[in-house]
């Protein structure tokens, strides 16, 4: 009799080296889909969460515009968040998804009326807010928060020391002078858990002092003797920016050094912002009646010669909208808000009696140019930062 052949027992499958797989999930097409994936089964769930990956990932994926914050005290907290639907494939559900699950009440704040937090600045979806308190004058210095909506925590910064506040103060009427605290950007190459919160005092339209608090050492450092101009705040390639109709001010973060930049000739006219262009190209864009350019110079030559800026492009806007920039620049977009031109002119003459015309918002996407429609609103009240990025936690996450 012939023997019956035995079936060869079944060989598992190769691991892939975890190289590969990072190559894999690094193409995934955002942040869902990774998501996604990281509950397919623990060793996925290490790789994804692993710090270094992450990284890579936010490097080479634009996260997407999730909203609006605006700053008003209509609110009883002072501000509020607006999620925005985007006509891209996960984004709305990023959207909502980011509405439900974060806290954009702070209801765990301490919050005692009739006090209001007011939004002084947004990045790496965190947000830095300042308490006024109705019923005490003081410095809003005792009542910064950094907020992360997500995890629901929060840090509060403490005082600045009586020796720097003595300092801030030593040459001018404190009367005159307010101030302008801002977060500084988290370094990729860091484990994003730790933040800095930058301020400067201005006096007179002019920063007379900078101040700075780390998270590591939870102190405050400052520099002072300074007398620049100072306008809106913007930051691109490590360094930030404040630039009004004729000069742009640089501050350079690797060796905290404040230097003047000339705009491109001809470019008195028109709102502008500072943007990060191609490579290493410190971009400005110049929104006209109808067009929208950038310019951009390198960083190795940003002080030097006018003629050095190039003019990369230009777009045309619709003819039959009024443009302004509105939102800031976050996340390699800015935000545009187009009014219809003849609904404008009637309420702008007569804004008591008119109702407020509904406003078209508009990203732009920076190195491209390309304008995408967000969402309609009301005009009032016009956003005040632009919600694009999901914020790593304050302290490591435990599963």
């Amino acid at each position: 009799m012939g023997g019956v052949a035995s079936t060869p027992a079944a060989t598992a499958q190769p691991e892939l080296p975890v190289d590969l797989l990072e190559e894999i999930f690094l193409r995934l097409d955002g942040a869902a889909d990774l998501i996604r994936v990281s509950a397919a089964c623990a060793s996925f769930h290490r790789l994804i969460f692993d710090g270094r990956f992450l990284r890579r990932f936010r490097s080479l994926h634009r996260p997407p515009v999730l909203g609006f914050l605006f700053d008003c005290t209509r609110s009883d907290r002072g501000f509020s968040f607006y999620p925005i639907e985007l006509p891209r494939r996960s984004a709305p559900a990023a959207a909502r998804a980011l509405a439900q699950a974060a806290d954009f009440s702070i209801s765990s704040f301490p919050k005692p009326i009739p006090d209001y937090w007011h939004v002084r600045d947004v990045r790496d979806g965190r947000i830095l807010l300042s308490r006024h308190s109705a019923r005490r004058k003081c410095s809003f210095f005792e009542y910064l928060m950094v907020y992360d909506p997500l995890h629901r925590r929060q840090v509060q910064i403490p005082p600045i020391p009586h020796d720097l506040v003595d300092a801030v103060w030593r040459n001018d009427d404190s009367h005159r002078q307010h101030f302008d605290p801002f977060l500084f950007p988290a370094d990729v190459d860091e484990d994003n858990l730790s933040f800095q919160v930058m301020c400067n005092v201005i006096s007179r339209g002019t920063v007379k002092a900078t101040l700075l608090y780390c998270s590591v050492t939870r102190e405050w450092t400052g520099s002072y003797d300074m007398d620049h101009c100072y306008g809106k705040r913007y930051f691109a390639h490590g360094c930030f920016f404040w630039v009004d109709e004729t000069v742009m001010l640089m501050l350079d973060m690797r060796e905290m050094r404040f230097s003047m930049v000339d705009l491109p000739p001809g470019c008195e006219d028109g709102y502008k912002a500072v943007v990060e262009a191609m490579e290493d190209r410190v971009g400005l864009l110049i929104l006209g009646e109808n067009t929208l350019d950038l310019y951009s110079k390198t960083l190795r030559n940003i002080g030097d010669r006018v003629k050095d800026w190039r003019h990369d492009r230009r777009i045309r806007l619709a003819d039959d909208y009024h443009w302004l920039f509105a939102g800031g620049v976050v996340e390699g977009y800015t935000l545009l808000e187009g009014l219809r031109r003849d609904k404008y002119k009637v309420w702008e003459s007569c804004p008591d009696k008119e109702p407020a015309p509904n406003a078209h918002y508009f990203t732009v996407e920076i190195k491209t140019l390309v304008v995408k429609q967000l969402c309609l609103l009301k005009l009032t009240p016009q956003p005040d930062f632009l919600y694009a990025s999901f914020p790593p936690p304050f302290a490591p996450p435990r599963i």
